[in-house]
């Protein structure tokens, strides 16, 4: 649709018009506002808490009474074999000697002797990794509290 002397004509003017301000409705699309730019941030003073002198206490006092219960002793491997061999049952000494020698027999080590097992199991009760009671007119030995806690 060429004109004689090479002018648009309105048809052609018309649809460059159209053609720019959908181009310009377009661009004001991508001109929108963004949250981050809509937001403005502000310094927040943080004032450190103070911890009162009660609190102090208490967390010295549940801190000292903690590592009292949670020192152990250091135990022969003999004492760790025979604490280890309970895993939270109530063994009879039979029991124990019998649990704790097939670790040591195969590797060639003698087996706990019954003066030798009860001389270990005293010497756990007195640390208080366990505890013992008659059973008939046998002894039974289970782990106390501090006893699990060691073994896990």
């Amino acid at each position: 649709m060429e004109n004689k002397n090479d002018q648009p004509t309105e048809e052609e003017n018309e649809d460059k018009e159209k053609v720019k301000a959908y181009i310009e409705k377009m661009n004001e699309s991508k001109k929108k506002t963004v949250a981050k730019d809509l937001v403005t941030l502000e310094h927040v003073e943080v004032k450190k808490q103070e911890i009162s002198p009660e609190t102090r206490d208490l967390a010295q006092t549940l801190k000292e009474s903690y590592l009292e219960h949670d020192q152990f002793e250091t135990l022969s491997n003999d004492e760790i074999t025979i604490l280890e061999s309970f895993m939270g049952k109530r063994l009879f000494l039979e029991r124990i000697a019998i649990i704790a020698n097939q670790s040591r027999i195969p590797l060639g080590i003698p087996g706990f002797k019954k003066v030798e097992l009860e001389e270990i199991l005293g010497d756990l009760i007195s640390k208080g990794y366990l505890e013992s009671e008659m059973v008939g007119d046998k002894l039974v030995y289970f782990l106390t509290e501090r006893g699990k806690y060691r073994v896990q």
